[in-house]
């Protein structure tokens, strides 16, 4: 995995200037190796919880998987398992074992460690590239492109602007804003703030990472996409304010896929877990 190089200006196509690289990449997905198959992550955003973000460890973990592992071979999956609750205070140790590595396919066990103890546990498996007529992805669904969406911020403005927004509500989307989160969402259909209670526990969100990630390095891209997919979990299923379960599902494989402007289409929905769609480049 290599460290991306940023553009030069006026290659945006459009977009803000990239000259800055993702803080996902330069320090969130950037662990410091201390001894082979041995590394350390940094901490970067906290959850109100005080707790350590999951899509963080997640994200980690795939990284220090994709190091051990040749240029050849891509992210086929992965499967993990939080078994405690992170410590924001200290950094995450990651220890990999090499389960297997062959011709064309390989598989990778990671152990994330505080004080001594695995907080989280994952395997990991790595595929070369091969021309398949079979494919096994869902279709990508009908969305308006990001460009006509409110970004985020200006949404929250929006709803913190209305005078009958319930005092709850407005305490939470304080907090909200007041967090530095290393991604950018555009929700689809943005609930008005009559419309936040008793939804039904669905969500559609554009979604990138803040910064540029590269092109050419599809593992980073995973890793990233692995640290965003347990973003939305919890206030999806917290939609109809009673007491659900989520499952976690995503799909994220697909080389050479690569949304305009950096953005992939989130899903997440109770029951069903949650799906990244890449969309090809425009021309």
């Amino acid at each position: 995995m290599s460290s991306p190089q940023a553009p030069e200006d006026g290659q945006g196509g459009g977009d803000p200037p990239r000259d800055l690289r993702s803080v996902l990449v330069t320090s969130v997905l950037n662990l410091e190796p201390l001894d082979e198959d041995l590394f350390r992550g940094r901490n970067y955003w906290i959850p109100k919880s005080k707790r350590l973000f999951g899509g963080q460890i997640m994200g980690q973990a795939l990284v220090a998987a994709a190091k051990s592992v040749s240029e050849d071979v891509q992210v086929h999956s992965l499967h993990c398992y939080f078994v405690r609750a992170g410590d924001p205070k200290v950094p995450v140790l990651y220890q990999v074992e090499r389960t297997r590595t062959g011709a064309s396919f390989s598989v990778r066990s990671v152990k994330a460690v505080q004080h001594g103890r695995p907080i989280f546990i994952c395997q990991a498996s790595f595929q070369q590239a091969q021309p398949s007529p079979i494919q096994h992805q869902f279709s990508m669904p009908t969305v308006p492109p990001p460009e006509v969406l409110l970004d985020f911020d200006t949404l929250l403005d929006q709803y913190l602007r209305d005078p009958n927004l319930q005092k709850k509500y407005r305490v939470g989307l304080n907090r909200i804003a007041a967090q530095d989160v290393p991604i950018e969402i555009k929700l689809v259909n943005p609930p008005t703030p009559s419309q936040m209670q008793n939804m039904e526990p669905k969500q559609m969100f554009w979604v990138r990472a803040r910064g540029y990630i590269g092109e050419g390095d599809i593992k980073m891209h995973c890793c990233v996409a692995a640290y965003i997919s347990d973003y939305a979990f919890l206030s999806t299923a917290l939609l109809p304010l009673s007491a659900l379960t989520t499952g976690c599902c995503m799909s994220a494989r697909v080389p050479g896929l690569v949304a305009p402007g950096g953005w992939s289409v989130g899903s997440c929905g109770v029951g069903m877990g949650s799906w990244l769609y890449p969309v090809p480049r425009r021309a």
